[in-house]
């Protein structure tokens, strides 16, 4: 049976992983017959074609302010179109279904300054968790991995039965890019191992650390280079750079549509992120058999130690346990074993499945 289905979001931008996760998931519901609106503060970028958008507007000063503004205004319009489910991306009341793409604030909110938690901005986040999860709501929730349900059940010992883990998402024309000659794109020498850092939001990925870790495999004669692709600033991180001598050693890219290229084309990916719900750019570098250095706070680090796809660090980060490992790792032969591990993981559905399954899921569940 068809459904009618308000979908909601703070923001649409490209490249960001939850706007990408969004966009396949309406494509996969409007290919299957379901009727679907869009509602959002704002859309950066084209609308793709058959997607009705409703855009709200940016009101007020501060970001926590925006948001509770549009949730105010956006069930007003949302009442008109008298949707069947109401869809979030993001934590608000009123959600009949939320896809869960950030992590369990109630914890992590435990390591956060004490005043911070006087903020409205604090309280607001909190606050609209819990409506979420609490087991008062009747909200259904889609996890990305294990890590998030043991997090929000010990929170808010939400209900098992509401909680709902899904595959990963990779797009279904990941296998079909083509490598590059890195090296010679970019001027690398050809002695140069190729390091890729995948990720906007430069700090909270670990950019930082990634850097530190470059900077030990110059002083142990290891040569390499670090390819950075996202969309941030890189003015935190240049006087960092200058102060180790790697302005030609790093190269900042900016957002890329072609990250599959770079990952069929890289010798390792680093991720040691202080905090990430899932990281898909993990999972995506295992099918494209990229080996991988992660820290635990990743959601897929799981999925790197079950297809034995890379290393993950210890739950405490160790700038010398990452530094280490990342210089065994980026070893010819512990390369090659890593790639030999996940060389097949291309041709396995289940890393390409999470739009249908949450098609499949909205059409039983609802």
């Amino acid at each position: 049976m068809k459904k009618k289905i308000a979908i909601v979001l703070y923001k649409f931008f490209p490249y960001g992983g939850l706007q990408k996760d969004f966009l396949a998931i309406s494509a996969e519901l409007l290919s299957r017959g379901h009727a679907i609106k869009v509602f959002t503060r704002s859309w950066e970028g084209t609308i793709p074609d058959g997607l009705d958008v409703i855009q709200i507007g940016e009101i007020g000063l501060s970001n926590h302010k925006k948001n509770s503004n549009f949730v105010l205004k956006v069930f007003d319009e949302i009442n008109k179109y008298s949707p069947e489910i109401i869809f979030g991306f993001n934590k608000m009341p009123g959600l009949d279904l939320y896809f869960a793409a950030d992590t369990c604030f109630a914890k992590h909110s435990q390591n956060k300054n004490v005043l911070q938690k006087y903020t409205k901005r604090f309280k607001q986040s909190l606050d609209y968790e819990k409506h979420v999860f609490s087991e008062e709501s009747q909200c259904q929730i889609l996890l990305l991995n294990n890590n998030q349900l043991d997090d929000f059940e010990i929170a808010y010992s939400t209900p098992s039965d509401r909680m709902t883990i899904i595959p990963p998402g990779i797009d279904g024309n990941w296998n079909k890019k083509k490598g590059l000659d890195l090296q010679e794109l970019f001027d690398v020498p050809r002695k140069d191992k190729i390091i890729l850092f995948v990720g906007s939001d430069f700090s909270r990925k670990g950019l930082d650390r990634a850097i530190l870790g470059l900077k030990h495999l110059q002083m142990t004669n290891i040569d390499s280079s670090l390819l950075v692709i996202g969309n941030d600033s890189k003015k935190t991180f240049l006087a960092s750079i200058q102060d180790h001598s790697l302005e030609r050693k790093i190269f900042f890219l900016g957002p890329r549509d072609d990250v599959a290229s770079f990952m069929k084309s890289a010798d390792l990916l680093v991720h040691p992120a202080r905090e990430e719900a899932a990281g898909n750019i993990i999972i995506e570098a295992m099918v494209s058999g990229l080996p991988s250095l992660v820290s635990k706070e990743v959601g897929f680090s799981d999925e790197v130690k079950k297809f034995k796809a890379g290393v993950v660090l210890n739950d405490s980060f160790s700038q010398d346990e990452f530094n280490q490992l990342l210089e065994e790792i980026i070893e010819d032969e512990n390369l090659s074993s890593i790639k030999s591990n996940i060389t097949s993981l291309k041709n396995d559905d289940y890393f390409f499945s999470r739009s249908r399954f949450i098609a499949d899921f909205i059409e039983e569940r609802f």
